[in-house]
């Protein structure tokens, strides 16, 4: 298997078409809801865990965020911040990131 996809937040509902497009990319997935009341701990094993870290801002705590741009420039991994939940615009941005492979390690926010 090839890089390993955390995906903080975003629709619960889309969860599985998230989870179906990293593993058609023959890439591990790792799910996070984006809520921290007594779950930091698991979104930092997960940070680690993962290559790149994908995280739309529209349904995603403002403290999740924070976190995930904290720990992933701590560790010098690449992060996306989405504008939307869109399956569409998580298939463009990791499409993205697997063509660059080892590119800028900075925040990209993309629109809908």
């Amino acid at each position: 298997m090839g890089k390993s996809v955390l995906v903080v937040g975003g629709l619960d509902r889309l969860a599985s078409r998230y989870e179906e497009t990293v593993c058609a990319s023959k890439c591990r997935f790792y799910h996070h809801c984006g809520d921290c009341n007594g779950g930091k701990r698991k979104l930092y094993r997960l940070v680690e865990r993962a290559d790149v870290i994908f995280c739309p801002i529209d349904i995603t705590s403002h403290t999740a965020c924070v976190l995930i741009k904290k720990r992933c420039k701590k560790q010098g991994k690449p992060f996306f911040f989405l504008r939307s939940s869109s399956l569409s615009l998580f298939k463009k941005a990791l499409n993205k990131w697997l063509e660059k492979q080892g590119g800028s390690h900075e925040a990209l926010i993309l629109r809908a």
